[in-house]
């Protein structure tokens, strides 16, 4: 019987995180942040509702796939001659998943996780400043090990996201690297105890040493065909549009830019007059307004489609981020540049074409500000895993409506996830000191990198 090897699975990893995060936006971030809204009940995330079970999924399942990402080490370790791009990639894909987590969960077991084979059934809990620290470390040293003149040897036929049969392809998941690199560093500009801010000018400084994404090209873009083994998400795109709309908050913010994204997104309603718009619907409201409201566009369940792991948009976000706030040197002019850069990324992303005049648009254009920024990142960010969520909890961007039947007094934006009973249970002691050092387990508690 053939031997496995650390290319077998690489593909299953890439799949059913893409997968799973594509449905983890559509379940919980597209109602949480406001942009899409039940027509059938008052009720649940977009309500700012939270059970306590919200995160269990998200829990298990990239712990699952974590420790296939380890695996690939473990295999590639015994290799008589280790391939250094299978240690680079596993420390890429570990990095990506153990940063969601610890963004979503706050202090979360790293070091000994996964490492049931070592006798370790109740691991501890690392704190979310030793999590970030050691990711950074990883993809650092991932960066180094990246063999461009070698690519992924056992993965013949290229693999799922990069198509990796060379170099060329190696260069991607570098630039991948990379670009987690940068998105954790921004994710702790703020945070005590880092020193984001000299690591991304250390980064800004040698781009030949630690490339990003430079476009769509070189984007973490999972293809799916949408034939077995690679079917869509969703099993039945007509479910993708049932008992939902899109919200006025998020059609509104696009109509104001004359955005070309609204057609991919959604669809239009006829109007008293027989013209046709797109209209949203009040989110968090108290009573279901009598309103036709437009749907989120059906084809966007259908496969072959695109699953975003990362973006290249993304990075021009953060350079415009990182310009404006005088982190990275250029100012206004370079964070303009930037935030063009990101808009068009993001609009051609979808397969539209950006107006030659969408800039001359007052809303639209580069103010200067940070929220203008964020708006278009939070657009940007349009199904991709939790991003937005944890974007809005580090700048406070977009400002979001509350609607009138959200209860505030005790339904508050979520910082976190609850950790799952079944890990309170058989990891006792280790949870209880988590709490301790959390400050509690509550949806409130503020992560170390939250305003």
């Amino acid at each position: 019987m053939e031997k496995v090897n650390p290319g077998t699975l690489l593909d299953p990893i890439l799949y059913d995180m893409g997968t799973y995060n594509w449905n983890r936006y559509y379940d919980y971030t597209f109602p949480l942040m406001q942009c899409l809204v039940s027509n059938n009940g008052t009720s649940g995330v977009g309500w700012w509702n939270m059970t306590d079970s919200r995160g269990d999924g998200t829990w298990n399942t990239y712990y699952k796939w974590i420790n296939n990402a380890k695996e690939i080490q473990r295999l590639n370790a015994r290799l008589a001659s280790p391939e250094p791009n299978y240690e680079a990639v596993s420390l890429t894909l570990q990095s990506w998943m153990y940063g969601i987590l610890a963004d979503a969960f706050g202090d979360i077991p790293m070091s000994e996780a996964c490492s049931a084979d070592q006798g370790i059934l109740a691991p501890r809990f690392d704190r979310q400043e030793q999590v970030y620290r050691q990711i950074l470390d990883n993809l650092k040293t991932a960066n180094s090990l990246f063999d461009t003149e070698s690519g992924l040897v056992y993965n013949t036929s290229g693999d799922m996201l990069y198509s990796t049969t060379d170099g060329e392809g190696i260069k991607k998941w570098q630039k991948f690297c990379n670009s987690l690199r940068m998105r954790t560093l921004t994710r702790l500009l703020d945070a005590e105890g880092f020193n984001a801010q000299a690591e991304l000018q250390e980064m800004y400084d040698n781009p030949a040493t630690y490339p990003v994404f430079e476009s769509n090209d070189d984007a973490a873009m999972l293809g799916i065909s949408g034939v077995f083994p690679e079917e869509a998400p969703m099993a039945r795109p007509q479910d993708f549009t049932s008992y939902v709309n899109l919200s006025e908050f998020f059609i509104d913010l696009l109509n104001s830019w004359n955005d070309p994204r609204l057609p991919v997104f959604a669809t239009q309603v006829e109007q008293e007059d027989g013209t046709k718009a797109y209209v949203g619907l009040p989110s968090g409201y108290l009573t279901l307004p009598a309103i036709t409201a437009s749907l989120p566009n059906q084809s966007m369940a259908k496969a072959p489609m695109d699953l975003t792991l990362m973006s290249y948009a993304e990075v021009e976000f953060i350079k415009a981020e990182l310009f404006q706030k005088g982190i990275l040197p250029g100012g206004a002019t370079e964070a303009e540049t930037a935030y063009k850069k990101g808009v068009q990324a993001s609009v051609e992303q979808w397969n539209a074409t950006l107006p030659a005049d969408y800039f001359d648009n007052p809303q639209a254009r580069y103010d200067g500000s940070l929220e203008r920024i964020m708006n278009q990142k939070f657009v940007a960010l349009y199904f991709c895993d939790y991003q937005q969520w944890f974007e809005y909890n580090r700048t406070g961007y977009p400002v979001l409506p509350v609607g009138e039947g959200i209860q505030i007094s005790h339904n508050q934006m979520p910082r976190r996830f609850k950790y799952p009973a079944a890990v309170q249970r058989t990891n006792m002691a280790n949870y209880q000191e988590a709490k301790k050092n959390m400050g509690g387990d509550e949806f409130s508690i503020k992560l170390i990198w939250q305003k």
